[in-house]
């Protein structure tokens, strides 16, 4: 039986598309190079297959078979491989090709527009990449449009098409553990595909059976034994420069990884020198570039393999078109406008300070008693066991809970309070004693927010908060001062919440207070100013705020107010995380990039500053321990632009 297959793909456009599988015996130590096959027009001239493979004999000797299957009509191309005359194993060889090749003609149009179009209506250039993805490369690809174009779009439109055409059925998604939850929502909601995410408590993802899978970058190769028992139809890679290393682990078990189709997402193909757009290549087409030696000795201009060998350039450019889709901003024709961040800060209350502080020392005391949680989640669920990990996970959560209901509005605060209590009966002294000091509090925030609105009072407004009874407060004050104000919640029906949106967008409400869980799809480009009323810790969350009025067809600059009271840990994140790094300034895709880049401890800003919140005994340490995760997300920031001008030098 054959050892090995080896299959390089080449486009034969003769009015139908269909591969020509070849290989060359390779030499020692050098891999075979695909010839380049002859596009011709001519609707009825015959192409061939040809199927290479090596055996070994008794004695151990490598011995290669080439075999070629010469047709005039793809459409029976089936039925002549069956009926040539080939030595069994080459006959079963091609005629399995043979049925993969068979195809129609190039598609003009794609049908995944229509099964979408109540979801997401794409942009051209979208569509044409997507075409020519599929009718070009057979949907094996780098997609490396600029950030902020909408490359998850591309490659969803690609998948959807791929699997109405019934050409597809499994679908592994590889991309940072920062993004999996992102593409889990993206596909869902935008594409109707419903994918689990690998290691996910409650979604049973199963490599063995599952047909549409997310997993991490470092589960990949931890998970390689499990996930390469198959071949996969089709495998997706976001932020795919992560495998630009060669010799590392991960890019070596997506080189193994058996798959039918490959696309590949970077804005940043080259990160540091040119063997990092080989090492992506080469993962599309393996061999297309030759070795890494003689790339390198070809292209490169310098030691470093930082420049171009001039003379060599547009050769290179020439190779990558057939295996690279790119847009650059300034191609898509679309207009952007201007993202104007301001922040408003207050000094609290008398009243507000004492809860403060006195809300802040209790969350450290609920840290350092880790036994009670543990107890208290023995009670509840008594027949199940709790590591140190998961209880410690635990108490991150429960801090983020509590500090952002505290941070949120006294009504907030109460509320979470009272259900604290009831958990945890050993404090209810404190907490009743928290709830006494809520009661007294004047918001600031509520204050602060009246301010602004004076400023501009005739604009209609966004205001994004993280709790559903701080909405309603803050509707009723609206009401009473300023104007029609509705609320957006997650557990509102469709019917309401399209009479809500209808009711904003004609212009009848002028507010519209809604939370993270209901505003997911939201399309809000009638309004240009909105309010991050509580500061979400999460920045990709707080971009996907801004993106519902922030929009490629917003015809306005847009106007983004952050509140926070002054010394809190809010003010702290605002300052040292959002404004010193400028991370509202930044597009979602570039922000996905930057997060992804950081430490995996520390790609989930919000658990990090959870655990900061815990560990921390004063404001200052609070602060010093934000700056210090400040400085890794600017170090990440840099990294990524000096990938975008090194790309840009050599690709554009």
């Amino acid at each position: 039986m054959p050892k090995n297959l080896q299959e390089t793909r080449s486009i034969v456009d003769a009015g139908y598309e269909f591969e020509n599988w070849a290989a060359q015996p390779e030499q020692p130590g050098q891999k075979s190079k695909p010839k380049k096959t002859k596009k011709t027009k001519n609707k009825g001239e015959e192409k061939s297959v040809t199927c290479t493979y090596e055996e070994q004999n008794s004695h151990g000797d490598k011995i290669h078979h080439s075999y070629t299957l010469t047709v005039s009509d793809p459409q029976n191309i089936d039925e002549q491989a069956s009926k040539s005359k080939f030595q069994p194993i080459a006959a079963f060889k091609l005629n399995m090709q043979a049925l993969k090749l068979k195809q129609t003609a190039k598609i003009d149009r794609l049908i995944a527009v229509d099964a979408i179009r109540t979801k997401l209506v794409p942009y051209n250039f979208q569509l044409k990449t997507a075409l020519q993805v599929i009718n070009e490369m057979n949907a094996n690809a780098i997609l490396a449009d600029e950030v902020g174009l909408g490359k998850t779009i591309e490659a969803g439109l690609i998948l959807k098409e791929l699997l109405l055409r019934e050409e597809i059925n499994s679908i592994l998604i590889i991309a940072p553990k920062s993004l999996l939850t992102q593409w889990k929502s993206e596909m869902q909601e935008k594409f109707g595909e419903t994918f689990l995410i690998t290691n996910k408590p409650g979604e049973r993802a199963n490599f063995k059976t599952g047909n549409r899978i997310l997993c991490s970058h470092t589960l990949l190769p931890r998970k390689f034994e499990q996930i390469s028992k198959r071949t996969w139809d089709l495998v997706v890679v976001d932020e795919a420069h992560a495998f630009r290393n060669t010799h590392s682990k991960g890019r070596n078990a997506l080189f193994e990884l058996r798959k039918n189709h490959l696309l590949l997402l970077t804005a940043t193909p080259l990160c540091n020198k040119l063997t990092d757009l080989y090492s992506i290549v080469d993962l599309v087409e393996p061999g297309m570039l030759d070795s890494e030696r003689a790339f390198i000795s070809r292209y490169a201009e310098d030691a470093r393999s930082r420049v171009v060998r001039e003379s060599e350039a547009h050769l290179l450019r020439s190779y990558l078109r057939d295996v690279m889709c790119r847009t650059r901003r300034e191609q898509t024709g679309i207009p952007f406008t201007k993202r104007i961040v301001e922040s408003r800060t207050l000094e609290p209350t008398q009243e507000e300070r004492a809860f403060i502080d006195y809300a802040t020392e209790y969350l450290r005391g609920v840290s350092k008693n880790q036994y009670r949680t543990i107890e208290a989640l023995k009670a509840e669920n008594p027949n199940r066991t709790f590591t140190e990990s998961q209880s410690n996970a635990i108490l991150v959560f429960q801090a983020i809970t509590l500090q952002q209901s505290f941070s949120s509005s006294p009504a907030a605060s109460i509320q979470s309070l009272i259900k604290r209590g009831q958990r945890f009966p050993t404090e209810a002294a404190v907490t009743s004693q928290l709830i006494e000091m809520a009661g007294k509090v004047k918001s600031a925030k509520m204050e602060l927010l009246g301010n602004v609105l004076r400023e501009a009072p005739k604009e209609q407004a966004l205001i994004f908060c993280l709790r559903k009874i701080t909405a309603h407060k803050i509707k009723e004050m609206l009401d009473s001062k300023f104007g029609k104000a509705e609320v957006f919640l997650g557990d509102m029906d469709q019917e309401q919440r399209d009479a809500v949106i209808a009711s904003f967008k004609s212009g009848e409400t002028r507010y519209l207070v809604a939370t993270d869980a209901a505003a997911e799809g939201l399309n809000l480009q009638n309004c240009c100013l909105m309010f991050n009323y509580d500061l979400h810790w999460n920045p990709m969350k707080i971009e996907q705020r801004i993106g519902r009025i922030h929009r490629f067809k917003q015809d306005r600059d847009v106007t983004i107010f952050n509140l926070a009271v002054k010394d809190t840990i809010d003010d702290y994140v605002l300052h040292v995380l959002y404004q010193k790094i400028d991370l509202f300034n930044m597009t979602v895709g570039k922000m996905e990039t930057v997060l992804a880049e950081l430490k995996e401890g520390n790609q989930d800003i919000q658990k990090t500053i959870g655990e900061i919140l815990l560990r921390t005994n004063s404001r200052i340490d609070i602060q010093k321990e934000l700056e210090k995760l400040a400085g890794d997300l600017n170090v990440s920031r840099q990294s990524q632009e000096l990938a975008e001008q090194f790309t840009q030098g050599v690709l554009d």
